[in-house]
């Protein structure tokens, strides 16, 4: 499992350094029994309540007591999607949404999370906690809550390795100007009251042949120490799992959904060092595969960075420079000193993102497959509705899920299916539950499906809403229709190679502005090769800019604007696209690019509204149309889906 034992002590005004050699190991998964420490201290066995008392355990946050305790939810790789052994904030909370920030204090429990998750986090908050939201005119920062809310000399803990470097830095410094102590925690302190923990998985890596990637690893690594020079640096240590995936041609199951492996990778001008356990890279194929690797097991990373720094302050007198990814967890990355440090968003980030020949052809074929599996699942949809037969929300996600895994390369999901009825569907990220997942399927229900599978050679994303009603609601109609106008506006955008992606999130939303309508997530994101279904650096969203997030060629992106009622139902429609180059433009100008579409699944034609389409959208959505059919129609024939490929025709005439 991939967390690190954190020894740091005590973060005052003016100190922010760890020891210089910490240890880096597998946290102990023993736990404090809820039992005989309620006996001890008399109090009750809720989880809150038995947190707080670590509170004032000084050999677990090296100080007499602290008063509030920062916890994220990720784990010690800054992954957005994080396993179930790794899950804390949705132990202590009971919420499940992949984004979420929380602070416990003596009397009280702070969730913060985006718009994407609000009705979720109302739902499944247990007693004691509060929702904070974020991305509102009137939100508070959590770290300004900390400021707000306490007096100086307070000490504030946190788990060092749930900090990406540069937030843990930030957090230490703006604590820092108010005279409030950051104390870094042994360990994580939800570790010490979890019982029942899920074991973490040591499944095997596997590996990805040239065929399959396009690109050596060890081609990889030279375009890493081409960086690195330009940069004046002799190294990089890597804790982000998709970047050591690429960049090893490797693949593995430690997180659901996410093929990545637990890993520490450093990269010097002459060595490779891979920090993994070894059992996950025992087989003598993966052996032979990372023969330019040296492995050590995963909890000597840190000593070995460590000592690499030391000995390489001594011969260079002091001025050699390591490169820290952005992202690196705050522990390891404290393990540098600052003026030895070169901070800045990993280098395979971009390198990642945009795709070569082989893994666009990759994702081109994997969406073909993905595309018939979808078809199947719709017609067997429909057959259902049309028959009377009850269909819950579980029973189609399992059902989508059987047809997608008969599909050559298929290895998993890319996330879990998101099988919504009707007020389920205005949840941006509702997952069907043992009880929620019972809801049926009828001829009235508005149904969103948003899905997506992990093959060998790409990785897939794509919404759907429909609704089998014969004329359906006027008012439905309409914002669906005004959904469609922004994704075709946007996928019909043609703008300069690397523009920042927040200056095309508009696009996908004027339609909607224009009534007084809107969504609360981003309107795309990349997505990784047989990788992360959520890929950086680039993406189509307000929130946040990167300097690094520019849109270049190659780039896979989502497209996926939405509405949500939430006492009715949600909308979205989200296909993949690649970024490509812009041709026949009136200037000449070869330096623009837009979007060609990887997803082929029909939009459904009696839900749109044709009066609010301009002649260029029914355009668009023809030709699109016209390309599903072409595309995927041959393939149904091909494995004799006669009657999809008879379903396709239909849903694939012009509108």
């Amino acid at each position: 499992m991939a967390v690190f034992t954190a020894r740091c002590r005590k973060v005052v005004v003016g100190v922010t350094r760890l020891p210089s050699i910490p240890l880096l190991c597998r946290f102990s998964s023993t736990a404090l029994s809820s039992t005989s420490l309620a006996s001890a201290m008399g109090i009750k066995t809720d989880k809150l309540e038995r947190f707080r008392v670590l509170f004032s355990e000084k050999s677990l946050v090296n100080c007499a007591s602290i008063e509030a305790y920062v916890l994220p939810s990720t784990d010690a790789h800054q992954s957005e999607y994080i396993s179930e052994h790794d899950f804390r904030v949705k132990f202590l909370s009971g919420f499940s949404g992949s984004n979420a920030f929380t602070i416990i204090t003596k009397s009280d429990a702070l969730l913060w999370t985006d718009g994407r998750y609000f009705v979720q986090a109302d739902e499944q908050l247990e007693d004691g906690w509060k929702l904070m939201k974020q991305g509102l005119p009137e939100s508070t920062d959590p770290v300004d809550w900390l400021v707000e809310n306490f007096p100086a000399n307070t000490n504030v803990g946190f788990d060092p390795q749930l900090f990406g470097y540069a937030a843990g830095v930030s957090l230490v410094e703006k604590l820092k100007k108010v005279r409030i102590n950051a104390i870094c925690s042994e360990g994580n302190l939800v570790d010490r009251v979890w019982q029942d923990r899920p074991a973490a998985s040591d499944a095997p890596v596997l590996t990805l042949s040239l065929e399959e990637c396009g690109e050596l690893s060890s081609d990889k690594i030279k375009r890493v120490r081409d960086s690195l020079q330009k940069k004046k640096c002799d190294s990089i240590v890597f804790t982000a799992l998709d970047d050591i995936a690429w960049l090893l041609n490797i693949r593995g199951a430690d997180i659901s959904f996410n093929p990545v492996a637990f890993a520490v990778l450093v990269v010097t001008l002459d060595e490779v060092a891979l920090f993994i356990d070894q059992k996950k890279v025992s087989d003598v194929g993966v052996q032979s595969h990372l023969s330019h690797v040296k492995i050590h097991s995963y909890g000597e990373a840190a000593t070995y960075t460590s000592n690499y720094h030391r000995n390489l302050l001594e011969k260079s007198r002091g001025i050699h420079k390591m490169w820290i990814p952005d992202v690196t967890n705050y522990f390891l990355g404290s393990l540098i000193n600052k003026d030895n440090a070169y901070v800045a968003m990993s280098p395979v980030q971009p390198m990642k993102g945009v795709k070569n020949a082989v893994e666009l052809q990759g994702m081109r074929n994997c969406h073909i497959r993905d595309g018939a599996a979808h078809v199947q699942f719709l017609v067997w949809l429909k057959k259902n509705i049309d028959a009377g037969k009850a269909v819950s929300e579980l029973e189609a996600a399992d059902y989508f899920e059987k047809l997608r895994s008969q599909r050559e390369k298929f290895v998993s999901l890319s996330f879990d299916t998101i099988s919504a009825v009707d007020t389920h569907s205005s949840l941006p990220h509702y997952k069907p539950g043992p009880d929620s997942g019972k809801r049926v399927i009828v001829k009235d229900s508005v149904y969103l499906v948003d899905s997506g599978g992990q093959y060998r050679d790409g990785t897939t994303d794509v919404t759907r809403t429909l609704c089998a009603k014969d004329h359906p609601d006027p008012d439905f109609k309409k914002m669906f229709t005004l959904v469609l106008k922004g994704h075709i506006d946007t996928a019909m955008l043609k703008f300069p190679s690397g523009i920042n992606g927040i200056r095309i999130d508009v696009i996908a939303r004027k339609c909607l502005w224009d009534d007084g309508y809107d969504f609360g997530h981003g309107v795309g994101h990349g997505v990784g090769h047989f990788l992360n279904v959520h890929e950086g650096p680039a993406g189509i969203a307000y929130r946040t800019y990167k300097d690094e997030g520019k849109i270049m060629k190659g780039y896979i992106l989502t497209i996926e604007p939405g509405y949500y009622d939430p006492s009715r139902w949600g909308i979205r429609i989200e296909n993949c696209y690649e970024v490509v180059e812009a041709k026949n433009l009136k200037s000449g100008a070869a330096n623009y690019l837009t979007f060609s579409p990887l997803t082929f699944v029909p939009i459904q034609k009696n839900l749109i509204e044709r009066s609010l389409l301009t002649p260029e959208e029914v355009s668009w959505l023809n030709v699109y149309h016209a390309d599903c059919l072409e595309k995927v129609g041959p393939y149904l024939l091909a494995h004799n889906m006669d009657e999809e490929h008879e379903w396709l025709k239909e849903a694939c005439t012009p509108l």
